[in-house]
């Protein structure tokens, strides 16, 4: 083959050069964007995710340290959000189960304390003859009574350890109106002395009820023996009975010193007792009451309180009825 010439198509070097210039703006401006675009997304990671994640660890480590009290400022509601709620509530659960330690731990104390100085005093006294040998019966059954409101209540913190466990019911049905008879009954002697009768009032003769009879009795005991002790001498405690769709309600009533409306909302409290309790109930260890509310509870139940001063007080629980056979 033989070459007869050449064909040359060339074009100006400013053209090229500015072809290259507009590809290569093209490639900076898609840079620039590109790089201000991750800017932006980097800002909001760390403001929506850094940031918060930060304060969380923060947090955990002020737990972890023992400051309960700290607070996550939430600004969110996203995930990130709802964790930091999630944190501060368990927090401050958290910190009320430490103060509710606290005071427990000091109302224990308190509560042992007491007795247990009279005791070390009236035996000192014995033992060094500042007692005379013919007070020591009168001052011998001073002790007994301190150990026995120890015994008492140690009784009752073990019970109250017992409720707080789950499963401890044993329910069955039977009769709540011979269970309130046979508690009351108890009582008998304590009334005699103060002239204290019962008026029981049932809806029917025979009301059968679905729950843990030996903690049932106890409710009626601790709720009584409360009546009782605050009741005026000659006066008349009130039980009675009510049906409610599937509800039995029992109602305590007292025509006693009744509680004051700043004391209702804490008498539930472990330990708690009010001025006039603790003038009026030496022996008393602040735990009746808060066994009563375990128990109800325990069942699905609830109790509440109506008092007034002076005229005195209502406990009304409910029970659920007899389940079918």
């Amino acid at each position: 083959m033989k070459t007869y010439g050449y064909i040359v198509i060339h074009m100006p070097i400013q053209n090229i050069e500015a072809e290259q210039n507009g590809f290569l703006n093209i490639i900076y401006i898609t840079s620039i964007i590109l790089f201000f675009l991750s800017l932006v997304v980097l800002l909001v990671f760390t403001k929506v995710v850094y940031f918060p994640l930060k304060k969380i660890t923060v947090a955990a480590n002020e737990y972890a340290a023992g400051n309960l009290a700290h607070n996550i400022p939430i600004t969110t509601h996203d995930e990130i959000g709802y964790l930091a709620s999630t944190l501060n509530y368990m927090s401050s659960e958290l910190n009320e189960m430490e103060q509710y330690q606290h005071n427990f731990i000091a109302n224990v104390s308190h509560d042992f304390r007491s007795p247990l100085t009279s005791i070390k005093g009236y035996l000192e006294a014995i033992l060094d003859g500042t007692i005379p040998q013919e007070l020591y019966h009168k001052y011998l059954h001073i002790v007994i009574s301190e150990t026995e409101r120890l015994n008492k209540l140690t009784q009752g913190m073990l019970t109250l350890n017992s409720l707080d466990s789950k499963g401890y019911l044993t329910r069955t049905n039977f009769d709540i109106n011979r269970t309130i008879k046979d508690t009351a009954a108890t009582f008998e002697g304590t009334c005699s002395a103060k002239g204290i009768t019962f008026d029981l009032t049932f809806a029917d003769s025979i009301q059968m009820v679905y729950a843990d009879l030996g903690k049932i009795q106890q409710v009626l005991y601790n709720l009584i023996d409360n009546a009782i002790k605050f009741s005026h001498e000659d006066s008349i405690i009130y039980i009675q009975t009510s049906i409610r769709y599937e509800k039995i309600f029992i109602s305590v009533k007292d025509t006693g010193i009744g509680i004051p409306k700043d004391s209702q909302k804490k008498i539930f409290e472990r330990f708690y007792k009010t001025d006039l309790s603790r003038g009026k109930d030496k022996k008393g260890t602040g735990l009746g009451l808060a066994i009563v509310k375990e128990i109800v509870q325990a069942h699905g139940e609830n109790i509440d309180v109506v008092s007034t001063e002076g005229v005195g007080t209502e406990f009304i629980f409910s029970l659920p009825k007899a389940t079918a056979l």
